[in-house]
């Protein structure tokens, strides 16, 4: 096994053995002093999904973690962990799509960990390109960059091979036309815009694209507050039996409809 790989499988062990519990931990006794003196954070809501351990929610399979490490704007490393552990259960046949591309961190690891011949769709917004939903405060400047997918566009070997499988695509998530997509993916992994009409329309999209027995996973739950609330909102008004992942700002979701 190379250097490369090695380091990637420790890389997994460390994020979801080491780091994600001990984090979940520090969260809640940074809550807790916050709360003793007052102190509020403007990036942490109050969330009303039940936690589920990511191991409860699907299968553990062999994965990697590559590209770990995080800039302004990425999930964290126990997250990453989390999604590279989802994408490596996708059954094969299936698409991957992902809502916002950012650098390509995320979708790197989603395209290394998934079957080779998983496709992998990744959206993300032109800066020049105006947009059907307001953005949230403070998301223009991830918007702004020069071309998306850097990090999976400068992947090295191993990795390389990989990237042959993603599909980037451009245009704004509230009109882009995703028809030809619906009910084929095994994962949509939903990180585009914030803003609570925007999380909105994503989740309605997500559900069109994803597959039987498939997945949902949304990103920054109970830290940016129109994710927190439109998710919170589903739940109330559907049931669907959404869970947190523990230690993370991540929520899962299967379609169990004829699965």
């Amino acid at each position: 096994m190379s250097d490369s790989r090695l380091k990637a499988r420790f890389g997994i062990f460390y994020a979801l053995r080491v780091y994600l519990p001990f984090s979940h931990v520090a969260q809640g006794v940074r809550a807790q002093s916050r709360a003793l003196r007052g102190k509020v954070n403007r990036h942490q809501q109050a969330t009303k999904l039940p936690y589920a351990p990511w191991h409860q929610l699907f299968p553990s399979k062999s994965a990697l973690l590559v590209e770990s490490a995080k800039a302004n704007g990425n999930v964290r490393v126990s997250e990453l962990a989390v999604l590279a552990k989802a994408a490596a259960v996708v059954a094969p046949g299936r698409e991957i799509i992902e809502i916002g591309t950012f650098d390509g961190r995320t979708t790197l690891n989603l395209a290394v960990n998934s079957n080779p011949t998983t496709p992998v769709f990744t959206l993300d917004l032109p800066p020049e390109l105006a947009t059907k939903f307001a953005l949230d405060h403070g998301e223009r400047k991830f918007v702004e960059k020069p071309a998306p997918g850097e990090r999976y566009r400068h992947a090295r070997p191993p990795w390389k091979d990989s990237t042959a499988k993603i599909t980037q695509l451009l245009g704004d998530s509230g009109t882009f036309d995703w028809s030809a997509h619906f009910g084929k993916a095994g994962l949509v992994f939903v990180d585009g815009s914030h803003a609570y009409d925007y999380a909105k329309h994503d989740t309605k999209t997500a559900f069109e694209l994803v597959a039987p027995g498939g997945m949902v996973l949304w990103h920054d739950y109970g830290v940016w507050e129109g994710v927190t609330r439109a998710l919170d909102e589903l739940e109330t008004e559907r049931k669907l039996g959404l869970k947190q992942v523990r230690g993370t700002s991540l929520v899962f979701w299967r379609n169990r409809q004829n699965a």
